[in-house]
């Protein structure tokens, strides 16, 4: 016996088995009902509370011009007495998360790399890890010699108290390098 196949035959298998390739994608609905949620392209957090340490908000909270209030070095030895250095500076943090830091000291204990410049400057774009309070530049542009202290390649560990910045410098074995202090300047 011998099959043959019509065009009206073909079409009604193809149907089939589109039908049945269609029943096998489709999935049930959720389980239970969601919180409240949103599109993949514009994510909200599940709790009805915005999360405290959250990207945005750490964002939103170092925008602004600060002004530098103390600065105290670390012996590179891995030492914990502080030096007070004096010195005074601004650092800004815009929408987009570009972070620019303008400082200026001429004291002798002031890192070596803030005392051969006249203003020392850096600028980059801050990645926030707010899981560890860091925050990093890159794609930096400045006078500062990156062997030094004050380097910008250097992570900084970021905590906020009331109208104050802390951000403390350290190098790649975790010891704290810096400590600057800066305050939100009034808008």
């Amino acid at each position: 016996m011998r099959f043959t196949r019509t065009a009206a035959g073909v079409a009604e298998i193809a149907t089939a088995v589109a039908a049945v390739l269609m029943m096998a994608g489709c999935r049930p609905g959720p389980l239970s009902a969601p919180g409240t949620g949103a599109t993949a392209s514009k994510p909200v957090s599940l709790s009805s509370e915005a999360a405290t340490g959250s990207l945005e908000t750490t964002r939103k909270q170092l925008e602004g011009v600060w002004d530098l209030v103390a600065l105290e070095s670390l012996p590179p030895a891995g030492g914990t007495t502080r030096v007070p250095v004096k010195a005074s500076g601004s650092l800004t943090y815009d929408q987009f998360g570009n972070l620019t830091i303008i400082a200026q000291s001429d004291d002798a204990a002031a890192p070596v790399a803030a005392r051969e410049v006249k203003a020392m400057t850096f600028k980059g774009r801050a990645v926030i890890d707010t899981v560890s309070s860091e925050l990093k530049l890159m794609n930096v542009t400045g006078n500062v010699d990156p062997n030094e202290v004050l380097a910008p390649e250097r992570r900084r560990r970021y905590a906020f108290e009331g109208d104050t910045l802390k951000l403390s410098s350290f190098d790649d074995k975790g010891q704290v390098t810096a400590i600057s202090t800066w305050r939100r300047r009034p808008q």
